[in-house]
């Protein structure tokens, strides 16, 4: 698949996903804080959709909680997205937003 077309079904992934976080992931809010999606990669051959996460607290069993909905994301994704096949979910931590952070302790600390 061309890389503008992975681009637009990266984008409009993270608006379909992004919206059922907000929908049906209610429950969770307070265990996790802040749940951030910070990136949606799909793989070349559309095997992998790999969703980049972080939050504020609970942050190690983030992923492992998350990967409980993915059947339904990928309900969500089969009914919004126009592609023969749909790709498996798999959910990632996301540790840019701990390195950062790190930085900007050390360059305040000097």
């Amino acid at each position: 698949m061309n890389k503008q077309r992975l681009e637009k079904l990266e984008s409009l992934s993270k608006k379909i996903i992004s919206e059922f976080f907000l929908e049906e992931l209610r429950e969770i809010e307070e265990e996790f804080s802040l749940i951030n999606i910070s990136k949606i990669k799909i793989s070349s051959d559309l095997s992998y959709l790999d969703i980049f996460v972080s939050s504020f607290k609970n942050w190690e069993i983030l992923c492992k909680t998350l990967a409980s909905y993915a059947p339904e994301i990928n309900r969500k994704l089969v009914k919004n997205l126009d592609i023969r096949k749909i790709p498996r979910v798999r959910f990632k931590y996301d540790e840019s937003w701990e390195i950062s952070s790190e930085i900007l302790n050390t360059i305040n600390n000097l």
